[in-house]
């Protein structure tokens, strides 16, 4: 075999080499887009309401909500990092963004909610909001499980919600919960060059019946890209995942 045959077999296979690479890329890319898009699908559509609040016998005009607990993580060439200063952040900022579109878009109004004082048994009070957070927080994965079965009017945290002692006029608690992550610019270049879920934040919003604790609604919107910058796309998902709610002026 002369040198110039070798030439053109080497070259030949960097040739076939760099075809399948690209081939595989575009692979990672297009199965990449189309989880992403799935995902985005699935949890614009994923609100799901309880049978007396379809029907309009519930119809939720005061809500109260509870502190909101929004994870997010830096996501670098390195692995995972907390970023507890900027998930504080977005906890406060989505708690009161929900206030806003509630009110805007379904006329619900945003009670205070509970306040503890030095006289009014802080401890107890304190106990019973924390409790009742944890419960949520057990009663969520079984909901996600089977989300369906919110329509069927199937769970309930129980009439201990009573204990929380609310203002008399609140027709539901709003709980909420998130996880999502934040992209380093090298991660950034690597999820373009291999494929990869991009930045962006899942919340999981439960509403709750302040009487009785029946789960009177579900959703799971998404918001894609940084999450400590989201402002107009936290508010537009927020938006969406209210659609289906009955607005608290209907008769």
């Amino acid at each position: 075999m002369n040198c110039r045959t070798q030439k053109r077999e080497l070259a030949s296979t960097s040739e076939t080499r760099a075809i399948a690479v690209a081939k595989l890329r575009t692979l990672i890319l297009a199965v990449t887009a189309l989880f992403l898009t799935t995902l985005i699908s699935q949890s614009t559509h994923a609100q799901f309401l309880h049978p007396k609040i379809k029907s309009k016998e519930i119809v939720i005009r005061n809500v109260v909500v509870f502190p909101a607990k929004v994870n997010v993580v830096r996501d670098s060439m390195k692995g995972p990092e907390g970023m507890a200063a900027e998930s504080d952040e977005l906890s406060v900022r989505v708690e009161k963004m929900i206030g806003e579109v509630l009110l805007k878009e379904k006329q619900v109004t945003t009670l205070t909610a509970p306040t503890v004082t030095a006289t009014d048994g802080a401890s107890q009070q304190q106990y019973n909001v924390a409790d009742f957070q944890t419960k949520f927080d057990d009663l969520l994965p079984k909901i996600f499980k089977k989300r369906s079965d919110v329509k069927k009017g199937r769970f309930s945290m129980g009439d201990e919600v009573l204990n929380l002692n609310l203002d008399k006029s609140a027709d539901a608690i709003i709980f909420v919960r998130g996880e999502g992550k934040k992209l380093t610019g090298g991660k950034t270049a690597f999820h373009l060059l291999v494929g990869g879920v991009p930045a962006h934040v899942k919340l999981q919003i439960g509403i709750v019946d302040a009487r009785n604790g029946d789960v009177l609604v579900y959703a799971d919107p998404v918001v894609v890209g940084d999450p400590t910058t989201a402002v107009d796309r936290l508010r537009s998902a927020l938006k969406k995942a209210f659609t289906k709610l009955p607005a608290a002026s209907v008769k």
